[in-house]
Formats: structure tokens, C-alpha cells, sequence
């Protein structure tokens, strides 16, 4: 049986999330009417600290709502470079949004204040208002690196009365991770999304949260992408407990990081492995796909997000002895 470290939404939803779901009330949340999709929202816009939120199928699909809620066709959104915006979603944002995006280096976790000042003052010169400043917490290819609330507010300053959106797929990691509650992070945010089926162990879904206004809006944009659900309290339901359990399991899952990262570097060196502090490890690593392969032949399940980058997640199903044996493992067949 291989240790899986490809991802944190490889999880199997936990008995309790079964039960959860079996017996789940259901409606039409198409109308509105699906009673444990709406706890889901009331509950997740409040933790967001945001007047309300909207149940979508996946962490793209809320990107996508809301850049064609957040945007017009043709405007401009300022984002780093490697974001999950720009990079992971199949040119969707150009296909669904029609929107240009402006990249800027990010490579410690966001771009700087001054690079987001220097490219609206840029645009403002030619007379084009930049409609959104994108941004991601935690930061997956730096390592799920978190940004703290001071960085995300030097940002919301330099985009100067830009709208600020945060793709917060994990941001519950980062929320954990900063020891901060999750609105504290969002405060300088016109619109947040995040993930129950990224490290919580839902099996899908996400939101996107803002105000009242805006979340009617997403509701109509998300239609236009087909994902106008029925009953989908079923799925709601396990999203929920998840968000009973978040802050246990989610300090585990950083603890265990820890730990592969040790084992890892303690064999390869500092230099070459890299960890935000949340649950992922980079390791730097020459011709990755082969050492993918490898390290599938030794029983370890790992991606690589670069030309020279391996990343490995830890996630809730994992134990502490199969993190302890994947730390070896990755050791000694990387080095």
C-alpha cells in the first residue's frame, strides 16, 4: 500500500462525515431551499467574517464565480505569477471571465506592495482601472506558505481602492498555522473562497463569501457555469463536521510537515527542502518525473509542480508512522 502524499483531497470522508451525509435534510438549493446547504453558507460566511457565502462544487469553480462576478470582460487582474488563478486551471479564467491576467513574482507566498502599486499606478497611466488584485492563502508553491494579515493589508494599501480577492483554498492552514481566526485574515477582502475538501476531508465543495450584494450576484454566475445545484445537502453535510474538526486535524497535519521536513533535510541539506509552516514539503530535485517514478516504486505517491520541484502534503489520513517512513524514504531516493 503506497503513502500518499500527492495532495491534501485524496482523504476518504470520515465515518462521521458518512453519517452526517446519511441522514443529511435536504431540498432544492436551486431555489434556495436545501436547509443543510444554507447552514453550511451561514456558518462559513461567519467563521469568513463576511455577510454571506455560496456552495459551490470545487475550489476552480469558485475562482471562476468570482472573477466573473469581481470583473467585467476584457479588465485587467493583477496576480502572481504562479497562483493557482494563473497556473492550475486550464486558461479558465481567459475561457469564463475573459479577463487579462497581470502577473507578478511571487515566489515567497505573494507578490510585494510595491510591484501591486507599481502595476495599477501602470495601468491608471494609461487610463485602464485594474478591476482586481488576486491573491492566495496559503501560497501552495512556495511550500503553503501563509500570509499574515499585515502583508495581506500592505497589499490591500498598495492596490489603492482595487478590489482585493483572496483564493483561500487553504486558508484555514493559514489561519491555523498564524494562530489567528480566519476573519482576521480576510478583513481587508471584498471576496474570500475556500475549500472543504482541501486538508478538512470533505469530499467536495468550496465557497465563495462577500456581501449580500455580491453573493446574489455569484449565485447568478454560478448557474452560468452549470453549477446550480438541487439537493445538495448531502455534501453540505459532510462539510460541516469538517468544520467542526478543522483546528485538531489541521495542527496534526502541520506537526507531521514538520516532521517529514526534518527527515528530508536532515539527509539533503536546508537548501533544498523548503516548508511554509502549514502541511506541505518542496524538495528540490533533479529530473522529478523519474524521481516520481522512483519514489512510486518505493511506495511513496508524490507531484511535482516545477522543472525542479517535488511537492509532498501531508493530509489527515496519514499516521505518524507512515509520515516517519515517507520522510526516510524521500531521503534516500531524492538524494
Amino acid at each position: 500500500m503506497s503513502i500518499d502524499l500527492r495532495s491534501d483531497t485524496v482523504t476518504q470522508p470520515t465515518d462521521a462525515m458518512r453519517r452526517a451525509m446519511a441522514s443529511a435534510r435536504c431540498g432544492d438549493d436551486g431555489y434556495g431551499e436545501d436547509p443543510t446547504v444554507r447552514e453550511l453558507e451561514e456558518r462559513a460566511a461567519g467563521l469568513l467574517g463576511m455577510e454571506a457565502a455560496l456552495f459551490v462544487a470545487s475550489g476552480t469553480m469558485a475562482n471562476q464565480v468570482a472573477l466573473r462576478t469581481l470583473t467585467t470582460p476584457g479588465s485587467v487582474v493583477v496576480v502572481g505569477a504562479r497562483a493557482h488563478l494563473c497556473q492550475f486551471e486550464r486558461g479558465a479564467s481567459a475561457r469564463n471571465a475573459l479577463v487579462q491576467l497581470h502577473t507578478l513574482a511571487d515566489d515567497d507566498g505573494a507578490p510585494t506592495a510595491d510591484a501591486v502599486a507599481d502595476a495599477v499606478a501602470t495601468y491608471r497611466a494609461i487610463g485602464v482601472q485594474p478591476a482586481l488584485i488576486a491573491i492566495e492563502n496559503t501560497h501552495m508553491p512556495s511550500g503553503g506558505t501563509p500570509l499574515d494579515p499585515v502583508r495581506t493589508g500592505a497589499l490591500a494599501d498598495a492596490a489603492t481602492a482595487t478590489p482585493l480577492y483572496i483564493d483561500g483554498a487553504r486558508l484555514w492552514n493559514a489561519s491555523v498555522a498564524l494562530g489567528v481566526e480566519p476573519s482576521v485574515l480576510t478583513e481587508r477582502a471584498t471576496a474570500v473562497s475556500t475549500c472543504f475538501s482541501k486538508g478538512l476531508g470533505a469530499p467536495m465543495g468550496s465557497v465563495v463569501a462577500g456581501s449580500a450584494d455580491l453573493v446574489e450576484r455569484a449565485r447568478w454566475e454560478r448557474q452560468a457555469l452549470g453549477g446550480r445545484l438541487r439537493q445538495a445537502g448531502i455534501i453540505a453535510a459532510a462539510a460541516l463536521v469538517a468544520l467542526d474538526e478543522w483546528r485538531s486535524v489541521l495542527a496534526r497535519d502541520h506537526e507531521r510537515a514538520a516532521v517529514l521536513r526534518d527527515r528530508v533535510a536532515a539527509e539533503l541539506g536546508d537548501a533544498r527542502v523548503r516548508w511554509g509552516g502549514t502541511n506541505m514539503v518542496l524538495v528540490d530535485a533533479d529530473r522529478p518525473v523519474e524521481m516520481l517514478a522512483r519514489l512510486r516504486e518505493a511506495g511513496v505517491l508524490a507531484n511535482a509542480i516545477g522543472p525542479r520541484t517535488l511537492r509532498f502534503v501531508v493530509h489527515r489520513d496519514l499516521s505518524d508512522a507512515e509520515v516517519t517512513v515517507a520522510g526516510t524514504t524521500i531521503a534516500q531516493v531524492v538524494s
